[in-house]
């Protein structure tokens, strides 16, 4: 029954993990679908502190649609946290990700915001 407990809990009262944190990034871009029907693609890039620090784009869950949709860049220690500066670039498609508007690309002390729509280019708000 443990297992039934946990599922009743509120998310908000778990644990923070101790191995994930936002990290910042330098460059964030929209690419439009290459193909006719492909998706568009959210890149995103930076210089990550540590070599074995896995950076991933992480939407955030939301009941009701937002007008920006906020994805962080979280990084997630693999290792001892080996001290180098490397750079990173990291994707995502963005058709489950959308806001009405766009998007919010949120990292440890910045965001940047793009609008987003239906057969325009990215551009930032």
């Amino acid at each position: 029954m443990p297992r039934l407990m946990a599922l009743d809990r509120s998310f908000d009262s778990l644990p923070l993990a101790q191995a994930c944190r936002r990290i910042d990034f330098d460059f964030v871009e929209v690419r439009e679908p290459a193909l006719p029907g492909g998706s568009r693609l959210l890149l995103v890039s930076g210089v990550k502190a540590w070599a074995d620090l896995r950076v991933t784009l992480e939407p955030l869950p939301c009941r009701e649609t937002p007008e920006f949709r906020m994805i962080e860049v979280v990084g997630r220690l693999t290792g001892s946290g080996l001290p180098a500066l490397v750079d990173f670039s990291v994707a995502l498609p963005l058709e489950a990700a959308l806001g009405s508007k766009g998007i919010e690309v949120v990292g440890a002390t910045k965001s940047e915001r793009r609008v987003v729509r239906t057969g325009s280019r990215d551009r930032q708000d």
